[in-house]
């Protein structure tokens, strides 16, 4: 695979995907219809990403000893993702089962099973040695073990002088502390407007964006589903409208998605505001068909996709992906 550059920790799982017309009652059944089980896990799902658009990834998380383990591990594999960071646990993977609605808006019931246990030391600090990014979910910050090993990963890397990145989750956001510290020094967070609001407090996703730069993170991406995103740093704020010419058939994993294009593109050496604009395509397209990373781009379908929007600006920052010899990042 090469020198990794992007170090990924977080949740890797087996996802059932069930569609359905409306949730029973309780004690009731209902019908499903195009049931699929897939590789998933909000850190999975933006390792793949990342990696499918030609960064070096290695994930660090925690899978079961279960028929499902070398299910994930294969599907990694096959999206270029390393896997020496994986450490195997009794017992088995985590499971999440997804219920679809008919707007591609999902519901899910999660079991993190192994990823919520603590991962040793040994296991994830020599990859640091050849990351430049390391990039954190925030579910791995739900369990007090996890807690324990995102914390000191992101401690770690500070300390090495790497980038760092958070994608938070709705629990993250809802039981964050300011006292806590958690986003000190973070170079860039993803929340969703749910999160950001959570986080602060503040309905308008700009305002939430500023008081969550003044908690610690140096640039906010707030992603806001059909509305696009906001960034907010050091260079002020910008909105990105999303794309919205393809269909919307499943919407897990369209934030990692989008994560995970926006920092193929900083490790390439572009711009927030590129890495925004490969981001909400990469978006676009992973909802457009089941499953949390299934249908992630390559750059060459990514440049197809931009040829057919006609939008030289998104062009341009796919261009970044594709640069020979482009750097891989750099240090805060």
């Amino acid at each position: 695979m090469g020198n990794p550059s992007l170090l990924v920790y977080g949740d890797a799982s087996i996802d059932i995907s069930l569609r359905i017309e409306r949730l029973p009652a309780a004690g009731l059944d209902a019908a499903a219809h195009h049931p699929s089980v897939t590789v998933g896990g909000s850190a999975a799902n933006c390792a793949a990403a990342t990696a499918r658009l030609g960064a070096g990834v290695e994930l660090v998380a925690r899978i079961g000893d279960d028929l499902f383990a070398q299910v994930i591990v294969d599907d990694l594999l096959s999206h270029g993702v390393g896997t020496s960071g994986l450490q195997v646990a009794n017992g088995p993977s985590a499971l999440v089962v997804a219920l679809i609605d008919p707007h591609g808006q999902r519901t899910f019931i999660s079991a993190r099973g192994p990823a919520s246990g603590r991962i040793p030391d040994d296991i994830y600090i020599p990859l640091l040695d050849e990351a430049t990014l390391v990039h954190v979910s925030g579910y791995a910050f739900q369990d007090r073990q996890s807690r324990s090993t995102a914390l000191h990963l992101l401690e770690q890397a500070r300390r090495r002088g790497l980038s760092t990145s958070v994608d938070p989750s709705p629990l993250f956001a809802e039981h964050y502390h300011p006292d806590s510290g958690w986003l000190d020094g973070v170079d860039y967070l993803f929340p969703n407007t749910h999160e950001a609001t959570a986080f602060t407090g503040i309905a308008s996703p700009q305002d939430a964006a500023n008081a969550l730069r003044s908690l610690g993170a140096s640039a906010v991406v707030v992603t806001m589903g059909a509305d696009g995103c906001l960034l907010n740093d050091e260079d002020g704020v910008a909105h990105f409208p999303a794309v919205t010419e393809y269909p919307v058939v499943d919407t897990t994993g369209a934030g990692d998605g989008f994560a995970g294009g926006f920092l193929a593109v900083t490790l390439s050496g572009g711009t927030p505001r590129q890495g925004c604009r490969v981001g909400n395509l990469v978006a676009a397209l992973v909802i457009a068909e089941a499953g949390g990373h299934s249908a992630v781009p390559s750059p060459g379908q990514l440049r197809k996709a931009a040829d057919q929007l006609g939008d030289p600006q998104l062009d341009r920052a796919i261009e970044v992906l594709a640069k020979p010899g482009s750097q891989t990042g750099s240090g805060r």
